[in-house]
Parts: C-alpha cells; sequence; structure tokens
C-alpha cells in the first residue's frame, strides 16, 4: 500500500515538473518567436530607410558634385560670365552655383536606427551587422551635422557676403564643398556595404 502511494506520488510530481518544464518551454519559444519578429521588423524599417538614404544621397552627390565643379572653374578663372553675374549681386547669391536649387533637397533621417537601440533589439544584431550600422550613421551624422552645417554656417556669416573678397569666400567654399563630396563618395560604399550587412 505504500509503495502504491509512492508510486503515485512520484507519478504525480512527475507530470507536475513535465507541466512546468513544458510551460517554461512554450513561454520561451513564444519570447523567441516575439524576439524574432520585432529584429524582422525592425531590420526591415532600418534597411528601407537606409535605401531612402541612399537615394538622397545620390541626388546630393551629383548637385554637390556641380557646385564643386563650378567653384573649382571660377577659381582658376574659367568661367568669366559667371563670376561676373555672381560680382554684380551685392550678395553671395548661391542659385548660380546650384542652379537656384536648394543645397539640400532632404534630410538623411535615423529614426529606424534610432528606434531599434532604444528598443534594445539591437542586442539582437549580430556584431559584424551592428558595426557596420553604428559606423554609416555615425558617419551620416558627421556628414549633415558638421560638414553640411559648416557650409551653411558660413554662407549665413556676413563675411560670405564681401563681393570685394569674392575670391577667398568661393576659396572657402570650395574647400567645404571638397570635404562635403568627400564624404558622400565614402557614404555610397558605406550604404552599399550596410545593406548588404542587413539582408
Amino acid at each position: 500500500m505504500a509503495i502504491l502511494k509512492i508510486k503515485k506520488y512520484l507519478g504525480e510530481g512527475t507530470l507536475i515538473i513535465f507541466s512546468v518544464l513544458f510551460a517554461l518551454f512554450i513561454n520561451k519559444a513564444f519570447e523567441s518567436y516575439q524576439t524574432n519578429q520585432r529584429k524582422a521588423v525592425a531590420l526591415k524599417s532600418i534597411t528601407q530607410e537606409l535605401y531612402r538614404n541612399q537615394a538622397i544621397l545620390d541626388r546630393w552627390k551629383d548637385q554637390h558634385q556641380t557646385v564643386l565643379g563650378r567653384l573649382t572653374e571660377l577659381i582658376e578663372g574659367k568661367n568669366d560670365s559667371l563670376k561676373q553675374a555672381i560680382a554684380s549681386k551685392t550678395y553671395l547669391d548661391l542659385g548660380f552655383l546650384t542652379d537656384n536649387k536648394s543645397l539640400i533637397d532632404a534630410f538623411l533621417t535615423n529614426t529606424a536606427w534610432e528606434s531599434a537601440k532604444e528598443t534594445g533589439i539591437i542586442a539582437e544584431f549580430d556584431f559584424e551587422m551592428t558595426q557596420k550600422l553604428t559606423l554609416v550613421y555615425k558617419m551620416q551624422d558627421v556628414m549633415t551635422d558638421r560638414t553640411l552645417a559648416k557650409i551653411l554656417d558660413y554662407y549665413f556669416d556676413t563675411s560670405s557676403h564681401d563681393m570685394d573678397n569674392l575670391d577667398q569666400v568661393l576659396i572657402q567654399f570650395q574647400l567645404r564643398f571638397v570635404e562635403l563630396t568627400g564624404q558622400e563618395l565614402v557614404m555610397v560604399t558605406m550604404y552599399e556595404e550596410a545593406l548588404e550587412a542587413v539582408r
């Protein structure tokens, strides 16, 4: 009789332990599924953001190369008619250099990347992917927050509209656009590498 009770308790105990372990397994599997879903959504958002930023950069690169080319021609004395048109104004009109287009027609975003960091889902990304994404977004910030900001700050500085000192002003703009276009060329490769990492 005692042996039957012991067998019964052992059977019930084993069943309880098995039930708890099975519940934990199901719970863990569901958590893993949710994590994988959040990771997939984050990667899709980051991929779309990188493609959008890449398209914006392509437009910027072409436009800024054109501006740099014009600045170089002006400094080397190869476009006197353009220089005379610029000098005829009482201020430096960037429209002569940009074909009256905006210097920046859209913003490079980092919303998907910042969201992934805030939610902590980047802990699920592999190391190499995280490295490439961190690098591309840092360089993007440097280009927009520093290099482009320097160009705009210089343009809005009153000294850049001193038409008596036009040659020096053009050289200052050329130096800044050399830096910007160089960074844009680097960003082309960085976007490709980051997109390859998230595929």
